[in-house]
């Protein structure tokens, strides 16, 4: 825990912002965001929010009871283990069943459930599994009952706990005893071993070029300020000036106006900051995206790898999920952080931890992890609704 005094005067109202937004003692994701950059830790504060708004009226039109059957789902997906200690019982309340949440926990089938979760249920399975696409069969009848706005929340919620999970997984943070306290007694979410070394992944073909004919979007997606309602315009202004335009995963974001404001805020020191090195943070770039069959975010990572100089090779074979043979020893330690976080049980083991943080320092660390989960929750997003590269790579928006 990075206390206030610690951080320069000038990082101390973020400190403070963060502990306003969340009206609880700082925790969690935040003890490592913090420990990387306080803005950030504010920016995905104020984005969390809108999942759980801690008494105040809700901002997701998503039923809590969903958003906290999605977490529980997340948790078991991504074995994070602080996400379903800090939902679960939030996810009881709501209304998901005493007898649905052991069976998630425990890897089982589920017992019968409500169709709002049958249709979360398949969105956040299908998602997450294959080739990370949602069927037919699972989107129109998601489409149909949550509607446009309804259905993108739900798949940025169950991207929201992949963009927390990554950090606080590797860095293995763990609720304190005065956390449990607070809560009602749970069974706590139990891990699969790591398998110790880096899981070997799935090879997988080659992207196709961007001129390879491609599906149309499936739902409506912002194009221009008119789109919008007069009362919401100001929300697309807000992204322009985070982007310069909007496009790709803001298109169908703006479908939740306040919503992608936020993701964008996220996003803007990620994506165009420089707290990794331009070829390290290409590589998480590539990697993310492929592992998640992305067509979007391949061209845009493949042009950021380019533009960093990372060699024909190695980008291929990061496509393919084949091994980085003859990487220079930064990246190495990059793509096994990157891929123990992504694979196995989704955490990191001491070696390759250890070798991360010599190489970059914890605050870099943080945001590679950070990164990881930024990247993995636009993927899903831009998965679900089919939205691909268009025109000149080196300008798509993430």
């Amino acid at each position: 825990m990075i206390q206030r005094e610690q951080l320069p005067r000038d990082q101390r109202r973020f400190h403070d912002a963060v502990k306003a937004i969340r009206r609880n003692p700082i925790s969690g994701p935040f003890i490592t965001l913090l420990n990387s950059s306080p803005d950030l830790a504010t920016r995905v504060a104020h984005l969390g929010h809108y999942f759980h708004a801690r008494g105040q009226v809700d901002e997701s039109i998503v039923p809590m009871r969903v958003r906290g059957f999605i977490a529980a789902i997340g948790a078991r997906a991504l074995d994070g283990a602080y996400e379903w200690c800090a939902w679960i019982n939030w996810a009881l309340e709501a209304g998901v069943s005493q007898a649905t949440v052991d069976a998630i926990r425990e890897s089982r089938p589920l017992p019968p459930l409500p169709h709002a979760d049958q249709l979360a249920l398949a969105v956040c399975s299908e998602l997450t599994s294959g080739a990370h696409r949602l069927s037919e069969q699972t989107f129109s009848p998601a489409l149909e009952h949550f509607g446009r706005r309804g259905l993108v929340e739900l798949v940025a919620t169950l991207g929201y706990f992949a963009l927390i999970a990554f950090p606080l997984n590797a860095f293995e943070i763990e609720m304190t005893s005065d956390q449990l306290a607070k809560r009602k007694p749970f069974a706590p979410l139990p891990l699969p071993p790591h398998p110790g070394v880096t899981p070997a992944g799935t090879p997988r073909s080659a992207f196709a070029p961007e001129a390879a004919p491609r599906r149309s979007a499936r739902i409506p997606v912002v194009t221009s300020i008119e789109d919008l309602e007069p009362a919401d315009r100001h929300f697309f202004d807000r992204v322009v000036r985070t982007r310069g335009r909007v496009a790709g995963p803001f298109g169908v974001l703006l479908s939740s106006p306040d919503l992608a404001d936020r993701v964008a805020v996220v996003g803007e020191p990620l994506v165009y900051g420089k707290a990794i090195p331009a070829p390290a943070r290409a590589l998480v770039w590539l990697l993310t995206a492929a592992e998640f069959d992305c067509d979007y975010e391949w061209a845009f990572a493949r042009a950021a790898a380019e533009e960093a100089g990372l060699p024909a090779a190695l980008v291929d074979a990061a496509g393919r999920r084949l091994p980085l043979t003859g990487a220079m020893p930064e990246l190495e330690a990059v793509a096994d952080f990157c891929h123990q976080l992504l694979r196995g049980n989704h955490h990191v083991n001491d070696g390759v931890y250890r070798a991360t943080v010599e190489r970059f320092g914890v605050p870099a660390t943080v945001q590679i992890a950070a990164t990881v989960g930024y990247f993995v929750m636009q993927a899903v997003l831009l998965n679900a609704f089919e939205i691909g590269p268009e025109g000149d790579a080196t300008e798509l928006v993430l």
